[in-house]
């Protein structure tokens, strides 16, 4: 465990204990409409959202297992999103990429989640880059594809503009899509 309180954390489901869930989840009412849109996310992504370090090794990311983990910064609210920390804790370092094609909606300062951008992809689901230290010369309205450099690994956030340092460097990954008119963290 960090200083930061993350932890890498794995879980393996056996076929026995999937197919088990399946079958209950299958019951739920809106259980087609959530694999149809799963699946519209999943025929989106293209690439993973940090590029992988050819010059050096050691440069790797871990996933920090905090969906809808308790946030108390601003008002208690859980958090909305995955968390892809940096093995080595020094910003702009990691090149962040965009997973799908796109349009870019959103650039700019948020004070939770820092310097960020926001993809509008092919179909429709909105993918939110956060904590970044800067951008890639883009800018609210450019078609991305998938795979484009948006910008750099930070510890944006959680204060005014500018603000950094209050966590470890990572990317904070949030996929939202629009389901009768709400905005839906998934």
């Amino acid at each position: 465990e960090s200083k930061f309180g993350y932890q890498e954390v794995t879980s393996k489901l056996s076929e026995k204990t999937f197919s088990k869930a399946t079958k209950r989840w299958e019951k739920h009412k809106n259980f087609h409409t959530y694999l149809k849109t799963m699946q519209t996310i999943w025929d989106d992504v293209k690439y993973f959202p940090i590029a992988e370090s050819t010059s050096d090794p050691r440069l790797t990311v871990s996933y920090a297992n905090s969906w809808m983990g308790e946030r108390t910064y601003g008002g208690k609210r859980g958090h909305e999103g995955c968390d892809l920390m940096a093995n080595k804790n020094e910003r702009g370092l990691y090149l962040i990429l965009s997973m799908t094609d796109g349009i870019v909606e959103e650039k700019g300062w948020l004070e939770k989640g820092g310097y960020r951008i926001g993809i509008k992809a092919p179909g429709g689901a909105y993918f939110y880059y956060a904590h970044l230290d800067s951008y890639s010369h883009i800018d609210i309205g450019d078609q991305v594809k998938a795979g484009d450099l948006l910008g750099f690994m930070g510890d944006s956030g959680y204060g005014k503009e500018g603000t950094v340092g209050q966590f470890a460097v990572h990317l904070h990954l949030g996929i939202y899509i629009y389901l009768d008119g709400k905005e839906v963290s998934v």
